[in-house]
């Protein structure tokens, strides 16, 4: 088989996969894909009721502002739980002779992407009617989304690796999950944590991806580029690693799945 063709085969059998995902999500349910809107608008609204009502924190253009860091979060947290179980959840694949099992985290990472792509109109409503300015610092959103598709590709590869051999990893990954939602700036501005500890802050690779999204909406200032360029590089060697380690490993996958 050719390159051309070889690719061309992945992205065929891509495609279904993610649609098969799609469909697996929101099977029955009465909302289906618009719950990709409404459960993150469900947080925003709580939390903006906390933060601006009862425990004031002084953010202007709150609901934008939050929003705009919660949706790139959600793409990554949904694709790594996600990615914990994708094996076991798909044995029969799994345990289907040439199928290429990469293509499984791939397709998690695919799905959650278009998700946060089907949510990503409700930012610009946000920006309207708080009235922030649409400016050409929106046409680095692309660039932001290739380097938090490679880290969450790469975090999603390794979850599916190791999860599907430690069963325990599906169930910690949760609390990690929750723990690396507080230490992200979502809700908060990092210009608010003390000095002593931002620089700790800014060591979490999703600071510098939700910080960018923010620049480029709330602010209309283009991302710090250094930061971004280190996650990505970061980013790079960690989806390299996981896919090593997911090829080591792949042959015990089907005893396990």
């Amino acid at each position: 088989m050719s390159t051309s063709e070889s690719t061309g085969h992945f992205i065929d059998t891509l495609r279904v996969l993610v649609a098969r995902e799609f469909r697996m999500r929101y099977k029955g349910s009465a909302f289906g894909v618009l719950w990709a809107i409404l459960s993150p608008l469900g947080t925003v609204a709580i939390l903006h009721f906390l933060f601006s009502q009862v425990l004031p924190i002084g953010i202007p253009n709150f609901a934008a502002f939050m929003y705009t860091a919660l949706l790139p979060w959600t793409w990554f947290q949904a694709s790594v739980q996600t990615g914990s179980n994708v094996l076991s959840d798909n044995r029969a694949l799994v345990r289907t002779p040439f199928f290429s099992k990469p293509l499984l985290p791939w397709a998690v990472t695919c799905t959650n992407f278009g998700l946060y792509l089907f949510a990503l109109p409700v930012v610009f409503a946000l920006m309207v009617y708080e009235g922030l300015p649409f400016t050409t610092a929106l046409l680095a959103l692309p660039l932001i989304w290739i380097v938090q598709w490679i880290l969450t590709l790469g975090f999603t590869m390794l979850m599916a690796a190791i999860g599907i051999l430690v069963r325990d990893v599906q169930h910690l990954i949760s609390v990690v999950l929750l723990f690396w939602f507080y230490l992200t700036p979502i809700f908060y501005d990092l210009s608010q944590i003390p000095p002593d500890y931002s620089q700790w802050f800014v060591l979490n690779p999703m600071t510098a991806i939700v910080t960018a999204h923010r620049a480029v909406t709330v602010y209309g200032q283009l991302p710090d580029w250094i930061a971004l360029a280190e996650v990505a590089a970061a980013s790079v060697v960690l989806l390299g690693l996981s896919l090593v380690l997911f090829r080591t490993l792949e042959d015990s996958f089907i005893d396990e799945a």
